[in-house]
């Protein structure tokens, strides 16, 4: 049985000790695996990660090793739990298989293997391209009601801001991103319901191939689920923002999907536009990382690259 100092860089990334203090007062007292275990069932729990929005522990299934991920009151109100019925409708195919839902919880397969963004430390933009076409391909499905469409998502928070929300050297650039996507919200033709966080730790290798985990669960045009691949590998932020990259990227993408290239670049650019709107609105900040990368987009737009 792993020991918390000895698993896999996938979970490593939301040990406790990684969260502030003002966040932890989201984990009620009654967060403890045991009325799941039995309910599963699944046995010896070993905690695994924690974030403000679930905890997740590693236990012992009859089919294997599993884990437990249990939705705090704050995951569950974000709609982390949508991902539950698409993992259900996938049933392995693509992505990591769901075991049992158990009130607040879920119970999936365990993936020992490396992430995308572990495999690819040396940072090889085609070869992501390839694997998040592929895995992209396998989970995507023609719109079914309940799910988020893209319009909601970050809480609507992009759509329903005014310029002078944001500091005034940004305004023109969030205000050409509204526009822009009014006009690709009227230009979509076929939306699909995807996965909506193809991000490089949620894709995971297994001997299936490549998984993925942590699904959204967002209706919008294809070229979408694409966009959050911009700000990935998220540890080298000149890299990501720099123009040439995000042209490349966008690219390479086009000719694993044969998608528009050009609005593969547009989602993208409107992707980080929604992150940014959202998380300002909630802490009156900005990603610096985030910021360079729409500062590019919007350079490329301005210059009819987009």
């Amino acid at each position: 049985m792993p020991q918390k100092g000895n698993l896999p860089a996938i979970y490593q990334r939301h040990r406790i000790d990684s969260i502030p203090d003002d966040t932890k007062t989201w984990y009620s007292q009654d967060m403890t695996p045991d009325r799941y275990l039995s309910a599963s069932p699944a046995t010896n729990p070993v905690p695994l990660a924690e974030t403000p929005r679930a905890k997740l522990w590693r236990v012992n299934h009859h089919n294997g090793p599993a884990v437990l991920k249990v939705f705090t009151e704050r995951g569950t109100n974000a709609g982390d739990m949508n991902g539950t019925a698409l993992l259900r409708l996938w049933d392995g195919d693509g992505a990591a298989r769901l075991l049992a839902q158990i009130d607040n919880a879920i119970l999936i397969e365990w993936l020992p293997g490396q992430s995308l963004k572990d495999t690819l430390s040396g940072g090889d933009d085609d070869v992501a391209a390839e694997v998040i076409s592929e895995v992209s391909s396998k989970l995507r499905r023609s719109p079914i009601d309940g799910f988020l469409n893209l319009e909601d998502h970050f809480g609507g928070t992009l759509l329903s801001a005014k310029k002078d929300d944001f500091p005034e050297p940004f305004q023109a650039a969030f205000g050409r991103a509204q526009a822009l996507f009014h006009r690709l919200q009227k230009t979509t033709q076929q939306p699909c319901l995807m996965h909506g966080d193809l991000n490089y730790q949620n894709i995971i290798s297994s001997d299936r191939g490549w998984l993925a985990i942590d699904p959204k669960g967002i209706i919008a045009d294809p070229c979408y689920e694409f966009g959050v691949a911009f700000r990935n590998p998220t540890d080298d932020p000149d890299r990501v923002a720099a123009p040439e990259r995000i042209l490349k990227l966008a690219a390479s993408f086009a000719s694993h999907t044969k998608l528009n290239e050009k609005r593969i670049l547009q989602f993208g650019f409107l992707h980080v536009a929604m992150s940014l709107a959202y998380h300002y609105k909630r802490t009156s900040d900005f990603s610096e990382t985030d910021l360079a990368i729409f500062r590019s987009f919007d350079g490329l737009l301005r210059a009819g690259a987009l």
